[in-house]
């Protein structure tokens, strides 16, 4: 695997650990899950219109902050559907009266339906019933009490808790049917109507009941009446009320909204809930009314309130605001208000409804955000600091492209671009040096990392080797001196190089890569990569004795050598893109001026993505 290889990979892997880094930041701040925060995440980044990395970046070095002011949601947890050890110890009893009439004889069952005389009175209450509605018949004990009903007769929409209609009701056992009947005293109210010859009607109450170990529970209406043969019962099952009961129930608890209604000609105000305890009551208080509701909301609030009742009793006009309650801990609770006056015909309100929402949360959220966004402003304006000075440190660390000294025996030419995006400006390098001995000293380099770092790299490394050259030493040893002077900075830093020494007497060139791209040779109107030992980049390898390669060179000769700012793509292989480059140099002037132009067209280069080092050397 390429050197460039692995540092993209580093790279995308460290784009990813900051990311999840800044996530579990800003979740603490804002004291939301994960999932919210990476959204709030995104969303800051846009107001800031930057990258989702460079704020993700801009949150982990100001990471330390910890919470700045979000609350938890004050969520109620959900409401069970009945309490566990509560239905438990009904479906026992159920299942025990079950068992207890389940073991009384119904052999003569069939008899006592057969000797049942027509009854107009219930055929026509079952035929007339718009609701479910059965005819039962009492079956009598040894000592002629009632001891259950049987169903004689079902209407065609009859339905029980359970589904089950007139085939499977009719000739069976009230109480083996719904033993729920004795445990909630339906059975003994039956069985009143068939004494006493009085109606029976009871309305929206909840009954439960089980078969099978499996318990039902429903609101329900029902209406008994005496009818000659025994009773007639017609019932209705408030399932779909129940539905919207919950679902409102669930949209209360989930949004934190309560519902109120102040009747102005009784005084009484009838609140859910919720309404309650938004306002902090507890649900056996009285809510206040409108005129007391200024008592309960904090001092600063109270004009924004008082002008909101004053508003609905003298325009009569709905009014929304935003108010806080103080809680009895002493804390603020942040309520957003829709109220409306109901009008009589008078025109005058006879009512006031009400909805709060309880957004205490979400302004916790909000001021945290606030916060953090400010946070990131100034590491933002740190950060383009730090860009700024490395901008103008490469500026005087490196020559311009004029002012690059001509090397004996070599036409040199060079393009040494900094990344437009000063997010992206690198370590890349350059130098060049006539040794005393005549040879030509020339190299290239690429600090990793970017930003001010990667500058203050750049700068030690390539003002160290220009020091050690002085020596004369061979290309490998002076990069093996260089290696351990990376190594060793502070903060530590690696990078990749490499250095050459020409001879224009004998057109030998020796040079040593630590890990970079190698140059490309062309001869002949061919291009190919020069063969290099690859030892490792700068920094990486304490110790390391880098090898020095000696390559013969001829008069009309071509030296390319670049950084990987000209090859590397996040969405191009890297061999594929020095294959490219090699063809285009094939295919290219040996002019060195020339031939850099037409590579940094032809290579459809990025100028945002990464510093980029051209050196072009032709063998005169």
């Amino acid at each position: 695997m390429h050197v460039a290889d692995l540092e993209d990979l580093r790279g995308a892997a460290h784009d990813r650990a900051v990311l999840a880094e800044a996530r579990v930041v800003l979740a603490r701040r804002l004291g939301v899950p994960p999932g919210e925060a990476l959204q709030h995440l995104i969303w800051l980044a846009r107001d800031l219109d930057i990258e989702l990395s460079e704020a993700a970046a801009l949150l982990v070095k100001d990471g330390g902050g910890g919470p700045v002011g979000a609350v938890p949601a004050g969520r109620r947890p959900p409401r069970a559907e009945g309490g566990t050890a509560e239905r438990q110890a009904l479906l026992s009893r159920a299942e025990d009266v079950l068992r207890r009439v389940t073991a009384e004889d119904t052999a003569g069952d069939a008899e006592i339906l057969a000797a049942v005389p027509d009854d107009p009175v219930a055929r026509a209450v079952l035929d007339g019933a718009l609701d479910p509605a059965a005819h039962l018949v009492p079956v009598r004990g040894p000592d002629g009490n009632v001891v259950d009903f049987l169903y004689a007769a079902l209407s065609s929409v009859a339905r029980d808790m359970f589904g089950r209609g007139p085939e499977e009701l009719t000739g069976r056992r009230l109480l083996q049917t719904d033993p729920g009947a004795a445990l909630g005293g339906l059975f003994d109210e039956y069985v009143d109507v068939l004494e006493s010859g009085q109606s029976l009607e009871r309305s929206s109450f909840l009954h439960t009941t089980a078969q099978r170990g499996l318990s039902r529970s429903s609101r329900m209406s029902v209406r008994c009446v005496h009818v000659p043969t025994g009773v007639c019962v017609t019932w209705r099952f408030h399932f779909a009320e129940d539905r919207v009961v919950r679902r409102l129930e669930r949209v209360e608890r989930l949004a934190l909204i309560g519902f109120g209604e102040w009747d102005l000609a009784t005084g009484e105000a009838d609140w859910t809930p919720q309404m309650l305890a938004n306002y902090g009551l507890a649900p056996d208080e009285v809510p206040p009314m409108p005129h007391d509701l200024p008592k309960v909301v904090a001092d600063d609030d109270l004009p924004l309130v008082e002008e909101a009742v004053q508003t609905m009793f003298s325009r009569r006009e709905p009014v929304e605001a935003e108010h806080r309650v103080i809680g009895k801990d002493g804390t603020p609770r942040h309520l957003w208000v829709f109220a409306e006056p109901v009008l009589g015909e008078s025109g005058l309100p006879i009512s006031i409804n009400i909805v709060s929402q309880d957004i205490t949360r979400r302004r916790g959220v909000e001021r945290a955000l606030a916060e953090t966004r400010r946070q990131m402003l100034r590491q933002q304006a740190r950060t383009a600091q730090e860009r700024r000075v490395a901008v103008t440190l490469r500026r005087a660390i490196l020559p311009d492209e004029d002012e690059v000294e001509q090397l004996p025996g070599l036409v040199t030419g060079l393009r040494s671009l900094a990344a437009e995006s000063t997010a992206r400006i690198g370590g890349d390098w350059f130098a060049t040096r006539t040794q005393q001995d005549g040879r030509a000293m020339f190299a290239i380099g690429d600090a990793a990392g970017h930003g001010l770092p990667a500058a203050a790299a750049m700068a030690r490394t390539r003002n160290g080797l220009l020091g050690l050259a002085c020596t004369g030493e061979p290309a490998g040893r002076l990069v093996g001196w260089l290696n351990e002077l990376v190594g060793n900075m502070d903060p530590p830093a690696t990078g990749t190089a490499i250095v050459a020494h020409f001879d224009s007497s004998r057109r030998v060139l020796e040079w040593t890569c630590a890990g970079h791209p190698p140059p490309i040779l062309v001869r002949d109107g061919r291009a190919t990569p020069l063969e290099v030992v690859r030892d490792p980049m700068l920094g990486a390898m304490p110790g390391w004795e880098y090898t020095t390669i000696r390559t013969a060179l001829r008069a009309g000769d071509l030296l390319f050598l670049y950084t990987d700012g000209l090859v590397e793509r996040r969405d191009a292989d890297l061999d594929e893109r020095i294959v490219r480059l090699t063809k285009i140099l094939r295919e290219s002037s040996t002019q060195p001026a020339r031939v850099l132009d037409e590579v940094l067209a032809r290579m459809e280069h990025d100028r945002a993505a990464d510093d980029t080092t051209l050196f072009a050397l032709y063998v005169e």
